[in-house]
């Protein structure tokens, strides 16, 4: 079988390749020609910096498993976490230590959500996360990642209160990936995007997964996404919410940037937006002209306060 391999890119290529040639050089073969992408398996040092690099704080990526998406009704069953170093000038030190741990739900798992996780029944049976090795764990962190915080930050609180004093950064929502010519933010789409996959849909998978994502070089110059995602953190934002708003401006809002929130995280159900307080009023007056603004919702947030339920804070 290798032969036949071998031969028929040989023949294919233009190129002759000897028996027992690496993968690594068929992979760049098959690059270099112009007709095929390569996806590698993720490294398993992530891409990150020496033990000498970013000593200066402690980060943490989090990522959790539940049973759907209410925040009140369901539950976690994984959570995942890795913690490590970087610097305040965004360079990323070495991973400092994991956090694995599955909980049993309180109600039967829904077979959706055992196809969607990977995570059984049984696998689950007898678990429970536990709230002081998870504080433990958090204790010395200066940032927490997550891949959709807004999601992830409301249901961590609830496991440790620890998480609602720090601030929280969103990978999918804070870095602009349009700009980096990636179509989608999904985790899967991004490993793929610079060329790379993993196999595991399990929560610390997607952490590792997230951390080497966040060490590759921004397209807009040599620092990297980690770099831009630092900036976004230390940034106040003002929120506005388009309360009031007719139902066909929805497109409109859309297209400028707006996104729904169905209200379960306590802010007024409508379509928001994050912009910088110097361009708030701008925002205002285009809100305005469609008669919406005098029930439109205005919060100042800092990295503290993005992504929590409005009833924490």
């Amino acid at each position: 079988m290798c032969c036949f391999v071998y031969e028929f890119l040989g023949k294919a290529g233009g190129t002759a390749l000897a028996v027992g040639e690496d993968l690594e050089g068929m992979a760049k073969l098959l690059e270099s020609s112009g007709r095929y992408r390569i996806l590698r398996r993720l490294p398993p040092d992530l891409g990150v910096g020496s033990a000498g690099v970013g000593g200066q704080f402690l980060g943490l990526i989090l990522d959790t498993e539940t049973t759907g998406l209410d925040i009140q009704l369901d539950d976690v069953i994984e959570l995942g976490m890795i913690k490590f170093a970087f610097s305040s000038e965004g360079q990323i030190g070495p991973v400092v230590e994991s956090f694995e741990a599955l909980q049993e739900p309180r109600a039967a798992l829904d077979d959706k959500v055992e196809q969607l996780t990977g995570l059984s029944r049984e696998m689950l049976e007898g678990h429970s996360i536990d709230p002081e090795a998870v504080a433990r764990f958090v204790d010395g962190v200066s940032l927490v990642i997550a891949h959709n915080a807004a999601f992830d930050r409301p249901f961590a609180e609830r496991i440790c209160p620890s998480f609602a004093k720090l601030p929280w950064a969103c990978s999918a929502t804070e870095i602009d990936w349009q700009a980096e010519g990636v179509g989608s933010y999904k985790l899967e789409y991004l490993l793929n995007h610079f060329g790379y996959f993993n196999d595991a849909h399990r929560a610390i998978a997607d952490c590792e997964s997230l951390l080497f994502i966040l060490t590759r070089e921004h397209s807009l110059g040599e620092s990297s996404l980690f770099s831009a995602l630092l900036d976004a953190v230390r940034r106040s934002v003002t929120r506005i919410y388009a309360e009031g708003a007719p139902y066909e401006m929805r497109y409109a809002l859309k297209r400028r940037g707006y996104r729904w929130n169905d209200g379960q995280d306590g802010y007024p159900r409508a379509w928001w937006r994050d912009v910088d307080p110097e361009l708030a009023e701008d925002e205002l007056t285009f809100l305005s002209h469609h008669k919406c603004r005098d029930q439109a919702a205005v919060y100042r947030m800092s990295a503290r306060e993005r992504f929590r339920l409005k009833a924490t804070t």
